[in-house]
């Protein structure tokens, strides 16, 4: 007898491997992390998983890329893995999985962390413009 786990079952399971980090807490920074925070800005970082593996990876690199220039000066995206077998393995990419938790499951996983260093949101999945702003928009709404 086999089961099939629906895709929302899947993600809970991902989610729960992510112990590592919490919403509310001070977020881990590697060296391009640490700068965009120096410079004041919000995070929005994105891991892809393998580029073999990534489902509708094309779509969110391309929502990024016009993101990051409505909020230039606001936020900053750092964009890790999946772009080739390179980027997938690169130190920093492999750093920031390991500690973020992240399981390569051929979805981006998105981490949105505010001008203080906190991890606010871990949103799993691909996003559409209006979630991406509203998710932006919430955290640089939040006062000093």
């Amino acid at each position: 007898m086999s089961f099939l786990l629906s895709n929302k079952v899947i993600a809970a399971q991902e989610m729960l491997k992510t112990s590592s980090v919490r919403v509310g807490e001070p977020a881990p920074f590697t060296d391009s992390l640490k700068r965009a925070n120096e410079a004041g800005n919000v995070i929005v970082m994105t891991l892809f998983p393998n580029p073999m593996g990534c489902r509708r990876c094309d779509s969110m690199v391309d929502l990024i890329k016009g993101e990051a220039q409505v909020y230039k000066g606001k936020a900053e995206f750092i964009v890790k893995g999946g772009e080739d077998m390179l980027g997938a393995t690169d130190e920093e990419t492999v750093a920031l999985k390991r500690y973020y938790g992240f399981v390569t499951m051929g979805e981006p996983w998105t981490f949105i962390i505010d001008k203080k260093g906190t991890l606010r949101k871990i949103i799993i999945g691909s996003l559409t413009k209006e979630e991406m702003e509203e998710s932006i928009s919430s955290i640089l709404e939040v006062k000093e």
